[in-house]
């Protein structure tokens, strides 16, 4: 089951990649629910043109509230949540959980799992490349390929649950970057005044929000850096994936998320990263 950003659907979609190498049919279920985030709201199947290891579904929810509880298996009041909650664990090695004697299980955890990402690579990165590159680029991607680009996620974060839990980096953590290498270096952001106000007065050439340049456009700007210096996200830490396959040296925090359980440091050490301290905005700052 697809939920969460772009990010958490592409950890969703890998590890659906994983039952399918098993044997298993796999189906990409994505409950549209207008009332979450905007950037939870879409598919990832508007991203990627055809995946050969599952079928991507789409389920719309009744406006009832009480029959929607019922539909949604991913709702927090939804006795199917409570049962599965052993599925949320970042750590758990996803090639242990099997399907038990229904004909039909339902999973959806958030699998963030770097070994599980590294043992697929050779199947989930080409995959992934091909639907980045076989579309229209805009000028500004072509414009921005070959710099240094900085991630930096707010906005919605900024919240006290999310300052509390996942964490927000602060300026500490930016002003640790090593000294830029290329002719550019570049900022791509959701929250391009948050994003100032956190770098400061360091030198960069331009700052691109979601009006620049949207989820897919974000992640082939960074796949094509030179340097990727990534946010605790994991839009970025799959951008420094793709990234990471052209050669390019990409720098993620350490540990990623400020206070999760269990502890999500294995869940994305991807081999081959470079690794930053973590300075994190304190949850009295929002």
């Amino acid at each position: 089951m697809l939920h969460g950003g772009m990010g958490n659907q592409l950890f969703q979609w890998a590890y659906g990649h994983s039952l399918a190498a098993k044997g298993f049919k796999v189906n990409f279920v994505f409950y549209e629910k207008p009332y979450l985030l905007d950037h939870t709201r879409e598919s990832l199947e508007r991203y990627l043109y055809k995946c050969e290891h599952g079928d991507f579904l789409k389920v719309k929810l009744s406006r009832n509230k009480l029959i929607r509880v019922l539909q949604d298996p991913t709702h927090p009041r939804n006795i199917k949540t409570k049962i599965n909650k052993r599925l949320r664990n970042t750590l758990l090695e996803p090639f242990t959980i099997l399907p038990g004697l229904r004909a039909t299980e339902i999973y959806f955890g958030y699998y963030q799992n770097s070994s599980m990402v590294y043992e697929l690579k050779d199947e989930l990165i080409p995959e992934l490349l091909t639907c980045l590159e076989n579309r229209e680029l805009s000028k500004l991607e072509k414009q921005l390929e070959g710099s240094e680009v900085i991630h930096i996620r707010q906005g919605d974060t900024k919240t006290p649950k999310n300052l509390e839990r996942v964490g927000v980096l602060d300026s500490l953590y930016y002003a640790n970057l090593p000294e830029r290498r290329s002719t550019s270096r570049v900022v791509v952001t959701d929250d391009v005044l948050g994003a100032k106000a956190i770098l400061g007065n360091q030198d960069v050439d331009g700052f691109y929000g979601p009006e620049q340049l949207d989820v897919i456009s974000s992640l082939r700007v960074m796949a094509r850096s030179s340097t990727l210096f990534t946010a605790n996200s994991t839009l970025s830490w799959w951008g420094g994936v793709l990234a990471q396959s052209y050669g390019t040296s990409v720098y993620i925090p350490e540990p990623f998320f400020r206070n999760v359980n269990p502890v999500p440091g294995k869940a994305f050490n991807y081999p081959g990263f470079n690794r930053l301290p973590s300075f994190f905005l304190s949850p009295e700052s929002n």
